[in-house]
C-alpha cells in the first residue's frame, strides 16, 4: 500500500509560528477513485461527481389539498391511506391540519394530482 505524508497547513494560533500538519493519505485509492469517476463518466451513468443536482424544494401542501387530491381520485380515506401506504389516522392528521405529511408523500400526492393514473401504476409493479 503507498501511504505518503503530504504536509498540510495548520492555521497556528495568535503569537505562534505557523505550522504544517502530517497527515496520511492513501494516494492508491484516490487515483482508483479517480479512475472509477472516469469510467462511469463515460459510460454515461450519472452520479453526483458527474451531475448537478439543483435542490428545489416541494411545495407544501395544505389540508384542504390533500383533501381536494382525494376527492378527485374519489376514494375514502381507508383506501387513499392504503394507496399511499400509510395508516388511515395519519391521512386524518393530514387533513384536519394536525400534523404535515413527508416529502415523499408529498411527492406521490402531486403526482397523483397531475397523473391520476400514478396508483394504478404503482399497483402493478
Amino acid at each position: 500500500m503507498l501511504f505518503t505524508e503530504i504536509p498540510r497547513f495548520t492555521p497556528a494560533p495568535a503569537g505562534h509560528s505557523r505550522q504544517f500538519n502530517m497527515t496520511k493519505r492513501h494516494i492508491a485509492n484516490e487515483v482508483l477513485d479517480g479512475l472509477h469517476a472516469i469510467r462511469e463518466h463515460r459510460n454515461r451513468r450519472r452520479t453526483l461527481r458527474t451531475t448537478q443536482i439543483e435542490s428545489r424544494p416541494l411545495p407544501e401542501l395544505s389540508p384542504s389539498a390533500i383533501r381536494e387530491i382525494r376527492d378527485r381520485l374519489d376514494v375514502s380515506r381507508a383506501v387513499f391511506a392504503h394507496m399511499i401506504r400509510v395508516p388511515v389516522r395519519t391521512v386524518e392528521g393530514w387533513e384536519q391540519g394536525k400534523c404535515r405529511p413527508a416529502g415523499s408523500a408529498v411527492a406521490l400526492m402531486l403526482m397523483a394530482a397531475k397523473y391520476p393514473d400514478t396508483f394504478d401504476r404503482l399497483a402493478s409493479l
